[in-house]
């Protein structure tokens, strides 16, 4: 009888012990990480195809939840339950130069865009940008934390 009390415990043990572990590998998993937290700002240019004025995209991006607001429509939240984080190491080049291995942060589901987090230079100064990937092309948005006043983005090359 205390041997079976015994072996009880001790496989009750171990199945807590288990289920903690992948507790927080999921709670990792719907987290943003802390270098691209943040307001984020990108000016879009008129655009003749679709007769759309120039308008600025407010990106806010917190632990666990994601803002962004389109010019003057409504903003819509990629809450908790729909954030799922896909970072993953891959390639890039600007143009002309040397492919470096950067971190790619997927956020949201389905036909969300990739950021990668850079350091370039912008009228000068060194600024921490966010890149946002093309789905097609070589031409990355730049988005910075101050408004800008015209539309940045720069050439590169992006290997999966």
């Amino acid at each position: 009888m205390k041997t079976k009390t015994m072996i009880a415990t001790a496989l009750l043990t171990a199945g807590l012990g288990l289920g903690a572990v992948s507790t927080t590998v999921n709670a990792k998993a719907t987290t943003i990480p802390k270098n691209i937290r943040g307001t984020w700002y990108h000016k879009y240019p008129y655009d003749p195809a679709f007769n759309t004025n120039p308008y600025v995209t407010k990106i806010k991006m917190y632990a666990h939840s994601e803002t962004i607001k389109d010019g003057n429509k409504k903003s819509f939240i990629i809450g908790k339950n729909h954030l799922m984080g896909n970072n993953f190491k891959s390639k890039f080049r600007f143009k002309g130069g040397k492919y470096h291995i950067v971190t790619v942060h997927v956020i949201g589901m389905g036909d969300a865009p990739a950021y990668i987090s850079a350091h370039i230079r912008i009228n000068g100064h060194k600024h921490h940008v966010l890149l946002e990937a093309p789905q097609q092309g070589h031409t990355f948005d730049v988005f910075t934390h101050f408004k800008p006043t015209k539309n940045y983005h720069i050439q590169g090359t992006i290997k999966y």
